[in-house]
C-alpha cells in the first residue's frame, strides 16, 4: 500500500487521501477537506505551490516546500481524480476555523508567577539568611512536584474506574527491534480498526491492555484490582508527603 502523500511547508500541510483532500493551515487554525470529486483540476502556482480548481471555478491554493515535493504531489493528485465529478464544487467542500490561541495571558502568569518566586526568595534571604532562602527554593519546588503528582494520582484513579466501568480488553502485540530487543511498547487496535500504543515495560510478546471505546487512546494493561488499589494509594500518598514538606519548607520563615 503506497503511503498518503504530504504536501509541507512551514505550519501548513496537505494530505492526499483516497478520497479528498486535506488541507492545513495557519498552523492548525484553518482545515479544509475536500472532496475529489469536488475537484476540476490542479495546476502549478509557480515553482513550490499549487493551485486546486473546484467543479464550480472556486479556487484553493496549497504551499509547497520544495520543487520536487510539489511536483510529486501534483501528480499524485491528479491520477487519484475520479472520472466522474460533482457540480457542487465549493458547497462540498468543509471548512473548520478554531478561535485563534492568545499565549499571552499564559505568558503574563506565568512571568508574574516566577518573579512573585523570585521576590520571595529574595526577601526570605535578606530577612532570614541564606539558609532559609535555599530551603525555601527547595521546598516550592518539591510542593510544585507534590502537587503534579497529587493530580496525576487522582487522574489515574479516575482513567482506573472508567475503564473498569466501560473498557474493552484486547490483546496488545509488542515487536522487536532488528537485533532482537523487544519495543518499550505494545500496540492494539480498537474495534475501528485503528491503531494505539501503550508504553508498558517486559518481554511478553502479547499482553492484555484494556483501553476506553469513547476515548481509544486511553488505556492501560490489565492489572488485578487490588493492585491497582495499592499503587494508586502509595502514590497518591506519596505526592501529598512532598507537598506537605514542601509547603512546610515554605512556610518555615514565618515559624
Amino acid at each position: 500500500m503506497i503511503s498518503s502523500q504530504v504536501l509541507v511547508k512551514g505550519n501548513d500541510a496537505a494530505t492526499l487521501h483516497p478520497d479528498r483532500l486535506s488541507i492545513s493551515q495557519e498552523a492548525g487554525r484553518v482545515r479544509k477537506e475536500i472532496p475529489l470529486v469536488a475537484v476540476r483540476r490542479a495546476g502549478r502556482d509557480g515553482e513550490t505551490g499549487i493551485r486546486v480548481h473546484l467543479t464550480d471555478g472556486e479556487i484553493h491554493w496549497i504551499a509547497g516546500g520544495n520543487a520536487t515535493a510539489t511536483e510529486a504531489f501534483l501528480d499524485a493528485l491528479t491520477a487519484a481524480l475520479p472520472e466522474e465529478r460533482d457540480p457542487a464544487g465549493s458547497a462540498l467542500v468543509t471548512v473548520v476555523e478554531k478561535a485563534p490561541f492568545t499565549a499571552w495571558p499564559w505568558w503574563t502568569g506565568g512571568i508574574a508567577v516566577l518573579l512573585a518566586y523570585v521576590g520571595y526568595v529574595t526577601w526570605v534571604g535578606g530577612n532570614h539568611g541564606v539558609g532559609h532562602a535555599v530551603l525555601t527554593s527547595v521546598a516550592l519546588f518539591g510542593a510544585v512536584c507534590g502537587l503534579l503528582g497529587a493530580l496525576g494520582a487522582v487522574s489515574s484513579f479516575l482513567d482506573g474506574r472508567t475503564l473498569a466501568r466501560r473498557g474493552i480488553t484486547v490483546v496488545a502485540t509488542r515487536g522487536r527491534y532488528p537485533n532482537g530487543k523487544p519495543h518499550g511498547y505494545v500496540t492494539y487496535t480498537d474495534s475501528s480498526g485503528n491503531e494505539y500504543m501503550n508504553q508498558t515495560t517486559g518481554s511478553s510478546p502479547t499482553v492484555h491492555v484494556v483501553y476506553d471505546p469513547e476515548r481509544p487512546a486511553t488505556s492501560r494493561v490489565r492489572q488485578t484490582f487490588t493492585w491497582m488499589t495499592v499503587k494508586h494509594a502509595l502514590g497518591l500518598a506519596t505526592a501529598l508527603g512532598f507537598l506537605w514538606l514542601g509547603v512546610l519548607g515554605v512556610a518555615a520563615p514565618f515559624r
